[in-house]
């Protein structure tokens, strides 16, 4: 456990963060070198129903909410706009097969033809693969094998955040007691079978859900551990909690500054290098003390669409991002839903791979 108690000592110990945070910017800096990346991109809220019901969360609606599925001409139409503005990203954020739970789902599923989220998912998925320059890139919730098969066909990276390896999160008034499908063996199974299928994943901690310090080493500890073993992880987000209102966990404390400083200066100084780092600049009250802070991705940023997991947050203007990222002796730059390293045929698909090249350079980012 020689590991876990130099991570204990890197969040807790008396070593200054801005030296860590030196430490954790030269490592980012051997990797990727004086860049950071963010992923223009358009949210699709794809269906705000989902099985799940956390107690951070105001995406997910019952159907007496409104919680609904869009039509395909509303996913089309999103996006288009996003092509118009150079996204090159179509996120589809949806809940967790709501159809399990709402008898609604299944009704409003049938209506378009379809048995399952995923089977509908997938069909919309491959129309605007199929008919925008533009790259679909799905949080559906736990994949099984099958089911990320069908996803690699059209779109060259998936999602996933563990959220926390804590099972305290399942008990009851807790964070996750309304949430079975935050159990984590069946989140790193999904991990697990995105490995063995060989297809991009995204994952991370939500931090600040967990209660106490041994949580949240074991959290760190963990995620270390799993995102090292497996190789289709090519990107873990650190995304601290921010207290939303008309949830349960309203007056729950935020963590940022300091702590979450030393959180991410850990975790990227303990994680294999080809590993995209990333936090989310809209949930950061100052964005720039973060950009030397060993993090070299700033995530999706949508110039046409709020963000509908934190719509409180607005978006970040990219030109003074472009600012404030130079002031710190390092340049912003675009790139595509999936990372250089896996732009080959044996993570991507034949179609999307031959899509993909048609877009970037010699080193993986988009041309223009």
């Amino acid at each position: 456990m020689v590991l876990r108690e130099t991570i204990e000592e890197y969040l807790f110990g008396d070593r200054p963060t801005s030296e860590l945070s030196s430490q954790a910017f030269d490592v980012k800096t051997s990797n990727f070198g004086e860049k950071i990346t963010y992923s223009p991109k358009v949210f699709i809220p794809l269906t705000t129903l989902c099985q799940d019901s956390c107690a951070y969360c105001t995406f997910v609606k019952s159907p007496k909410e409104g919680g609904t599925y869009l039509n395909y001409e509303e996913v089309d139409a999103i996006a288009s706009v996003g092509v118009s503005a150079g996204c090159y990203e179509a996120l589809f954020t949806l809940g967790d097969k709501p159809e399990l739970k709402w008898d609604f789902a299944l009704e409003q599923l049938n209506t378009f033809g379809f048995s399952s989220t995923h089977e509908y998912l997938i069909e919309n998925m491959k129309k605007i693969h199929n008919k925008h320059n533009i790259f679909p890139h799905a949080n559906p919730g736990l994949m099984s094998r099958d089911e990320i098969i069908n996803y690699k066909r059209f779109s060259p990276s998936g999602g996933l955040m563990l959220e926390s390896y804590s099972p305290k999160l399942l008990e009851k008034g807790k964070a996750h007691y309304k949430a079975k499908t935050k159990q984590i063996e069946l989140r790193l199974e999904t991990l697990d079978n995105a490995q063995e299928v060989k297809y991009p994943m995204t994952t991370g901690l939500l931090i600040g859900i967990t209660e106490t310090k041994d949580e949240l080493i074991e959290d760190i500890f963990r995620l270390i551990e799993t995102c090292n073993k497996n190789s289709a992880v090519q990107e873990i987000i650190l995304q601290n909690f921010r207290a939303k209102q008309n949830t349960l966990m309203r007056n729950n404390a935020e963590v940022i500054n300091d702590l979450f400083l030393r959180i991410i200066a850990t975790v990227r100084i303990f994680l294999h290098g080809h590993i995209s780092l990333q936090v989310p600049p809209n949930l950061l009250p100052e964005v720039e003390i973060y950009l030397t802070s060993g993090i070299n991705d700033l995530g999706g940023i949508s110039p046409k669409t709020i963000d509908w997991v934190n719509p409180d947050h607005l978006w970040p203007d990219i030109e003074n991002l472009k600012n404030l990222t130079i002031k710190s002796g390092q340049s912003l730059i675009k790139r595509l839903p999936v990372y250089p390293k896996f732009i080959n045929n044996e993570w991507l698909s034949p179609r999307v791979l031959e899509k993909v090249s048609n877009v970037i350079d010699k080193d993986g980012y988009p041309k223009i």
